[in-house]
């Protein structure tokens, strides 16, 4: 029997809790550094969360697929695919910043059916089911309602390619004298827990994983968003582009 979508976002509820719960215990450890690239840091921790966060879906759906930012494989055709990223700002955290999130979404042949992303040291907590709408720690939430691009916060994510970084330069010049403010916080799965929240109106990223992204953008839409997604750079990621559907976004 399929499980339904409530159950699937219990799961994604549970899990993610644990293991925002797993990372406040350990941020305060000496972080192991498994590899450090010119843009990017992978600990240790970022693992052990991943395994921990595997294994309790195991024990509740051991039939899933799991497809995670530290390893795992593509579902079959008609397998659920568990999709996660056990630290999202993972840069943030070794840095002390307190700005990452947990994201665990579960899709069949593509279609986004739970999600959740949860912030441990806000201890926030965003949900959502398909056909379901968005919560933020049990109350509804909904996108912004503004119109005006000058009255609008825009994050943007800068990517670890040389052409997407230029691309994202070019966005800050763009949009830099049009809205009220830009932000670049670090977190794809926060910054679109936020447009969902209405806390910023657009989310703009030229070079993401899927893993980044699949709980958020289900949480977008159920909370009255849009979301764009479209081949990125470099290849194999995703170009992404979620709002509030109200302002007149033009270059992304």
């Amino acid at each position: 029997m399929n499980p339904t979508p409530e159950f699937l976002r219990s799961t994604a509820e549970r899990v993610a809790r644990n293991a925002g719960v797993a990372i406040r215990k350990a941020k305060d450890e000496i972080l192991q550094v498994d590899s450090a690239e010119s843009h990017d840091i992978k600990l240790e921790l970022d693992r052990r969360i991943q395994d921990l966060i595997r294994k309790e879906i195991s024990r509740v759906h051991p039939d899933h697929g799991f497809l995670g930012e530290e390893g795992g494989e593509a579902a079959q055709p008609g397998q659920h695919e568990w999709v996660v990223d056990p630290i999202d700002g993972t840069v943030n955290l070794f840095y002390g910043i307190p700005h990452y999130a947990v994201s665990v979404a579960c899709r069949l042949d593509g279609r986004a059916l739970a999600g959740a992303i949860y912030d441990p040291n806000r201890d926030e907590m965003f949900l959502s089911h398909a056909g379901g709408g968005s919560t933020c720690n049990d109350k509804s939430i909904h996108v912004a309602e503004r119109l005006k691009l000058e009255e609008a916060v825009v994050a943007l994510g800068f990517s670890k390619g040389k052409a997407s970084i230029q691309k994202c330069l070019e966005l800050y010049r763009y949009y830099g004298d049009k809205v009220r403010k830009m932000r670049a916080m670090g977190s794809a799965a926060l910054d679109l827990a936020y447009v969902a929240a209405g806390r910023l109106d657009a989310y703009i990223e030229q070079g993401v994983s899927i893993w980044d992204v699949a709980a958020g953008a289900l949480i977008v839409e159920e909370a009255g968003g849009q979301v764009r997604i479209s081949p990125g750079e470099p290849e194999g990621k995703i170009h992404l582009v979620a709002s509030n559907g109200r302002i007149p976004l033009g270059m992304v």
